[in-house]
């Protein structure tokens, strides 16, 4: 068994796994910020997040114009494209519509946010932390992988006046010509210039047809997956795969220069196992294998995306048994990685919750144990009984957001098209 299942998927899959991809990063930030605050306060949560978003957003956002037919643009509707794409609007969680009025000029605004709804208990300054001091840079950012001298100038947003506003916020683009051109982030260089940010993911061929093969043509007011078709889904759904690696790995790198390496593998493994735990839950139930010992670990780990693009990740899972496995990671770009942060360095470092967080999402009765055979090599094993003790802190925190109650709608009609 390997991680190369994504081209056999149907689309209504490919459609879903995608929208499950995009919760995946969002679980990222819950459990990784959450690692932050506790660690080091919120001053480095707010300094943290900033330049995890702003490392990442432009290099992944570049990517999927290219994966999906819309590189070169520089107006307004190439910008909203890219964000209709990408995990910082997850699909649903999210409830955002965008309007390009001009070339230089449009509008968004997000009927229902899941992040406010899940700040708002904290407080009003927790919430002008992430709509005002984290939001401003970081949008800024986004656009500025499309057009240096875009901006996104909010109508009104967050703490809501009076308490039930909607919607919960609206943001005006704006393209000037006179304004000064923004610059690359420093973040965005060096996520930029990792083996994760230059792999090519390769779109199948000989897929039945139906739906869009890019998104080179208008702007939609909402983009939903299954309007696209099954081969240009494979490739989403490894670039959303991209986008998560490379948030954990600006994360990471941002903890490291401000704290120490030591700082950055704690977060890390903290954000990896509440992340990994959840995910396998939820894919679980998606496959129908929650719960059924070896056979619905292996099915998880072939669609995981802590695995997942598999041009980027290769594993190799051999059964030893009914109640036993053997999970490698094989050479592959991941293993030769010029950043010395991210999810494989965890492994790297012999900090495998995020491992175990995985197997266990599925099965409270599975372990991971280090395999004889040593390297990168490890043993999935299944007890008789599941150890009665506490989930592991980071996997409350996952499980305690709202984003974890998410319940995803399919769009079948749009299967037609």
């Amino acid at each position: 068994m390997n991680n190369k299942k994504l081209p056999a998927l149907s689309r209504l899959q490919l459609a879903q796994l995608g929208r499950e991809y995009m919760l995946c990063a969002q679980f990222n930030s819950r459990t990784g910020y959450a690692a932050l605050r506790i660690n080091h306060g919120d001053e480095a949560y707010k300094a943290v997040a900033i330049e995890n978003w702003l490392g990442a957003s432009p290099v992944y956002t570049r990517r999927m114009q290219r994966a999906m037919g819309f590189e070169g643009g520089t107006d307004v509707a190439t910008i909203f494209k890219g964000l209709q794409l990408e995990c910082g609007f997850t699909h649903q969680y999210f409830d955002v519509h965008f309007e390009a009025s001009a070339a230089d000029r449009g509008r968004f605004w997000l009927d229902r946010c899941g992040a406010l709804l899940e700040t708002e208990p904290r407080g009003a300054d927790a919430v002008k932390v992430m709509c005002h001091d984290i939001e401003d840079p970081t949008f800024n950012a986004t656009a500025v992988a499309t057009n240096a001298r875009a901006r996104m100038i909010p109508v009104h947003r967050p703490p809501r006046v009076p308490a039930d506003r909607e919607p919960h916020c609206e943001w005006n683009v704006l393209i000037d010509p006179a304004a000064d051109a923004l610059p690359e982030p420093a973040a965005a260089v060096v996520l930029g210039d990792t083996l994760l940010a230059k792999v090519a993911i390769e779109r199948p061929q000989g897929l039945e047809a139906g739906g869009l093969d890019d998104y080179s043509g208008p702007l939609f007011e909402q983009l939903q997956l299954e309007q696209l078709s099954r081969s240009a889904l494979v490739v989403v759904c490894g670039e959303l795969a991209v986008q998560v690696h490379l948030l954990v790995a600006g994360l990471m790198a941002a903890v490291a220069q401000r704290y120490g390496d030591a700082a950055a593998h704690a977060v890390g493994e903290f954000q990896m196992t509440g992340s990994s735990w959840v995910m396998s839950h939820r894919l679980s139930a998606w496959l129908g294998c929650e719960g059924t010992g070896i056979d619905g670990i292996l099915a998880v780990l072939e669609v995981h995306p802590a695995f997942q693009p598999d041009v980027y990740w290769s594993i190799a899972v051999t059964r030893l048994g009914p109640q036993r496995a053997r999970l490698e990671l094989l050479d592959c770009p991941a293993t030769e990685e010029n950043l010395p942060y991210g999810w494989y360095t965890l492994l790297k470092q012999g900090r495998t919750g995020g491992l175990d967080g995985l197997v266990k999402g599925v099965d409270r009765r599975a372990r991971i144990v280090q395999s004889e055979a040593g390297g990168r090599a490890w043993e999935i094993v299944l007890d008789e009984a599941p150890v009665a003790d506490e989930e592991p802190l980071a996997v409350q925190v996952a499980k305690g957001t709202v984003l974890y109650q998410t319940k995803l709608q399919d769009h079948i009609q749009l299967l037609q098209l």
